[in-house]
């Protein structure tokens, strides 16, 4: 989820919110004032405090229960696999999710010292965070409407902890009880958070290629899964070459956008351009096209949003001359293949190409009237690199004994067999634009054909 979409959820429950602390303060005045006739009165300091705290629950609710529709309820008791799988996809969506779980229980622990003074006690405090993230990981589960996850419940109590951390500082200062040892400790949580994401961030960033999605995050129990298979595995070393793609940005994701356009006669609509982590979405000015560009390989989805019949029974010499208008340069051969009522696709596997290895997918529609009405060009240029030493197939295999693959962790809790057919040496693309050799293993899980993928390079 975005920040964009982040913020327009925290506002629409905090609406809601607000119209809650509208009805209890209606309560207060039409059951205890007028009903009860109630003479305490209402202490603005006090009611203010817990008008927040309220519209804060409200929006906490919502965000982890109420927008989220009912479909799963799995639990994932796989102490940091949450950090570990944001780290091997380094994805900024996975960061920030993480980051903000953190962020999102730190009003809590700021809040109730204010609201209740025994919860100056810090263990209370604590245990108030702990049982309260507890309470919704249940509530998620029980729903479906979330995954019941041992980090969560550590990142919520760490944010409810720093936030204690933080408003005893100030009431310390405002009551003039300031202990420089005791507030020290209190920010430790604070400090060792700032310094683990700044490691993370700075080891990433000095890595010299990037790192796997297909990576585990935790190893599977094998002892309960038997492994079978008939094929040879070698002990021979070998060494295997790293290319590199084209990483873009968004300068040149609207060049590439606005030269697409161009072809169709029709400008970006700045307007409408909705960013993404590492994509970003444009409209046509006219209204008639969409495109899609990814910064890692520059890969695009070109949208014509018209009716159209389809030409059948194209070559692949026919579609590679229209395609080329819109400066898409494909060799002489290629796989291809009719889909029918004119849509067709073209396959390369890293085919040598002018100065550049071609490989991907390019899925594309063409109308009866010789006109691209849309594309998906998956067909990423790579340049070598360099040669790294990578596991024997035996030692990949090994791994699969080891439990050291990546699996749906609801499959794993079922799985009684592994039955591996084949495998061969292939490529993934990292978080950094690195094509990098992995083992593709094709497998049968419970009788199910099925693949795992083991990253090929040597750990230095």
């Amino acid at each position: 989820m975005r920040i964009y979409d982040l913020i327009q959820l925290a506002r629409q429950y905090m609406l809601l919110g607000v119209i809650v602390v509208i009805l209890l303060l209606t309560g207060y005045f039409l059951l205890y004032k007028k009903l009860m006739k109630g003479t305490d009165k209402l202490n603005k300091f006090k009611f203010g405090l817990w008008s927040i705290f309220v519209i804060y629950i409200v929006v906490v609710l919502g965000a982890t229960i109420g927008h989220r529709a009912s479909a799963y309820g799995n639990i994932n008791l796989h102490l940091f696999s949450s950090y570990k799988n944001a780290y091997n996809s380094f994805s900024i969506r996975e960061w920030r999710n993480i980051i903000l779980n953190i962020l999102m229980f730190v009003p809590l622990g700021f809040m109730i010292p204010l609201l209740f003074k025994k919860c100056k006690r810090w263990y209370i405090t604590y245990l108030i965070g702990f049982g309260a993230t507890l309470f919704i990981e249940i509530l998620q589960l029980i729903s479906k409407r979330g995954i019941f996850e041992l980090d969560d419940i550590i990142n919520n109590t760490l944010g409810c902890i720093i936030g204690y951390g933080i408003v005893i500082f100030f009431i310390s200062i405002y009551e003039k009880r300031y202990k420089v040892l005791t507030n020290i400790i209190y920010q430790i949580p604070l400090i060792i958070t700032v310094i683990s994401f700044s490691i993370i961030f700075i080891t990433y960033s000095k890595k010299e290629l990037g790192n796997l999605s297909i990576t585990n995050s935790y190893n599977i129990d094998m002892s309960t899964i038997d492994v079978s298979s008939n094929v040879d595995f070698n002990d021979k070393s070998n060494k295997a070459y790293v290319y590199k793609a084209a990483v873009g940005d968004k300068e040149e994701a609207i060049k590439i956008a606005s030269e697409i356009f161009s072809k169709v006669n029709t400008k970006i609509d700045e307007s409408q351009n909705d960013e993404y982590d590492d994509t970003i979405v444009f409209k046509s000015q006219d209204g008639n096209y969409s495109l899609w560009v990814d910064y890692i390989g520059n890969t695009t989805w070109f949208i014509y949003h018209k009716e159209f019949k389809g030409k059948e029974n194209l070559s692949y010499k026919d579609v590679q001359a229209l395609l080329s208008k819109f400066d898409i340069d494909l060799p002489k051969d290629a796989s291809f293949e009719d889909n029918g009522e004119g849509r067709y696709s073209i396959y390369l596997d890293m085919v040598k190409f002018k100065d550049v290895y071609l490989d991907g997918q390019l899925n594309c529609k063409i109308g009866e009237d010789d006109k691209v009405y849309g594309f998906s060009n998956n067909i990423i240029s790579y340049k070598p690199y360099k040669e790294y030493e990578i596991l024997t197939s035996k030692e990949a295999y090994n791994k699969i004994l080891n439990g050291e693959f990546k699996i749906y962790d609801e499959f794993a809790k079922n799985l009684d067999k592994i039955e591996i057919i084949d495998f061969k040496l292939s490529y993934s693309l990292d978080t950094k634009g690195f094509y990098q050799p992995i083992y593709n293993f094709d497998v049968k899980l419970d009788g199910e054909k099925s693949q795992i993928h083991i990253p090929a390079i040597k750990d230095k």
